[in-house]
C-alpha cells in the first residue's frame, strides 16, 4: 500500500514569518515613527496653547500673545530620540521644567528680579510662573496613543508588504 505525501509550498509563509520576525528584531523605524508623532502633537499644544488633554494654557499677564510662544525656543527644541527598544521624546531647554510644572521664583535678600516687558524692565521682589503643561506626564492621552499605534502599524505593514523597515 502507497502512503499518500502532500508536500506544500510554504516559501511565500516561511518569508513573510521571517519580515516580521526582523521587524521585531529592528524597532527603530517603528519607534522613530512614533518619536515624530509625539513630537507633532506636543508641537500642536504649542500652537493651539493647550496641555496634552486640551485644556488651555494660563493667559499671559505681562506681554500679548500666546504663552511659551514669543520666540518658539522651546516649541522648536521639542525632538525624540530613539535608543534601543526606546524613544525618549522632550527638549533640552534647561527652563523646560519651569513652564512644565510652574515655578515662583524670589529675589535674594536685598535683590530684585529684572524682567522685559514689551521693551521695558521691570524690576520685582518674586514672580509666580503657572504650570502650562506641554509634555504628558502619567499617560499619552488617547488620541495620542492612537496615533502613536496607528504609525506602528504603518511601519510594521511596510516591512510585512516588503518595502523594507527603513525610516
Amino acid at each position: 500500500m502507497t502512503t499518500p505525501r502532500i508536500e506544500v509550498d510554504d516559501r511565500e509563509v516561511v518569508e513573510a514569518l521571517n519580515r516580521l520576525i526582523e521587524i521585531g528584531e529592528h524597532p527603530a523605524p517603528a519607534l522613530s515613527a512614533v518619536g515624530r508623532v509625539l513630537k507633532t502633537r506636543i508641537q500642536e499644544g504649542f500652537q493651539s496653547g493647550t496641555d496634552p488633554t486640551g485644556r488651555p494654557w494660563a493667559p499671559l499677564k505681562s506681554r500679548r500673545g500666546q504663552p511659551l510662544r514669543d520666540k518658539g525656543h522651546l516649541m522648536n527644541s521639542i525632538d525624540y530620540n530613539v535608543e534601543g527598544n526606546s524613544v525618549e521624546v522632550g527638549t533640552n531647554r534647561a527652563y523646560a521644567p519651569v513652564h512644565q510644572f510652574g515655578a515662583k521664583i524670589e529675589a535674594k535678600a536685598g535683590k530684585v528680579l529684572r524682567f522685559f516687558v514689551e521693551g521695558r524692565p521691570v524690576f520685582v521682589k518674586r514672580v509666580t510662573i503657572p504650570a502650562r503643561p506641554f509634555l504628558p506626564t502619567e499617560r499619552l492621552p488617547e488620541e495620542w496613543g492612537n496615533d502613536a499605534l496607528d504609525a506602528i502599524g504603518e511601519r510594521v505593514r511596510a516591512g510585512w508588504d516588503g518595502s523594507g523597515t527603513s525610516t
